[in-house]
Formats: C-alpha cells, sequence, structure tokens
C-alpha cells in the first residue's frame, strides 16, 4: 500500500512539473510622453525596458502638468486621442489590446492607469498599483514612482 501511495505521489509530482512555466517578457515598446518634464528618463528607460510582464504589453508613460480640480481620465483620451490614436481600440472606445498606460499628474498630485481589454484587472488591483506610487510620489519622487507603479502594474495584469 505504501508502495502504490509513493508511486501516485511521484505520478502527481512528475504531472505538476510537467506544467508550462509562465513566461516573462519585457515591454515591446516603452513610449514616454513626459510633457509635464519631471521625470529622468537616463533611470526610467532601462529600469522599465527591465520589467518583466506576464505577456507581451508596450508601456506607455504620459504626464502632464494639471491640477487638483482636472480630470486625469478625460486628459489621458484627450492626449491619445490627439497624439497616439494608436493607443486606442479600431473604434477609438476602448484602450488598444497589449497596452498599458500609467499617467501623472505631479501637479493635480493624480495617477492613473489604463489597459487594454485583454490586461484590463479589476479595479481594486488599479487602486493597488496607484497606491503603491503614493509615498514616492509624496516626495516628488516621480522617476521612481512610475517604475514602482509600472513594476506593480506588470505583477497583476495577466497574472497566471
Amino acid at each position: 500500500m505504501k508502495r502504490m501511495i509513493g508511486t501516485l505521489l511521484l505520478v502527481l509530482a512528475g504531472l505538476l512539473g510537467a506544467a508550462p512555466a509562465a513566461h516573462a517578457v519585457t515591454p515591446t515598446e516603452v513610449v514616454v510622453e513626459d510633457t509635464a518634464g519631471v521625470l529622468d528618463q537616463a533611470t526610467l528607460l532601462p529600469a522599465v525596458e527591465a520589467i518583466d510582464f506576464y505577456e507581451p504589453t508596450k508601456v506607455a508613460i504620459y504626464t502632464y502638468n494639471g491640477s487638483a480640480s482636472a480630470s486625469l481620465n478625460e486628459e489621458v483620451l484627450r492626449f491619445a486621442r490627439a497624439e497616439h490614436p494608436e493607443w486606442l481600440s479600431a473604434d477609438g472606445q476602448k484602450w488598444a489590446d497589449g497596452l498599458f498606460i500609467f499617467a501623472l499628474d505631479p501637479v493635480g498630485r493624480w495617477v492613473g492607469t489604463y489597459m487594454g481589454e485583454d490586461r484590463k484587472i479589476p479595479l481594486e488591483q488599479r487602486e493597488d498599483i496607484q497606491e503603491t506610487t503614493k509615498e514616492l510620489f509624496r516626495d516628488a519622487q516621480w522617476t521612481d514612482g512610475t517604475i514602482a507603479g509600472i513594476e506593480r502594474g506588470a505583477e497583476l495584469i495577466n497574472r497566471p
């Protein structure tokens, strides 16, 4: 009986060991639109380009100087329509598949995360990404906070 249980455990371990591993892939592209002029691109780009996602993902980073009363959501959509229509789906109603946008308004103190339908995560996880950045952003560490937010996003988006 012990031998049979041991054999079953070995078979089970073999089956579990044969499962495909999750693939870690760096971003397919990193686009930085730092219109607020707050990011150190010499630090930002190598750090973001080295972040592993579960699936090929294009990362877009957008900063602008807004205000506490401005709508970051509306501004990111306006900017995408005017400057990066490829960030939108063919019908212009959703974000493009394979895309993760990290947006920051250092003046209004807003941070936003946007993603294509195939990368979408629940609202509480998007809030978790944003929460990861807040302590760094309170200290005006815009580059480090952006990197931290994108790293957290990579951990959550399409997690196996």
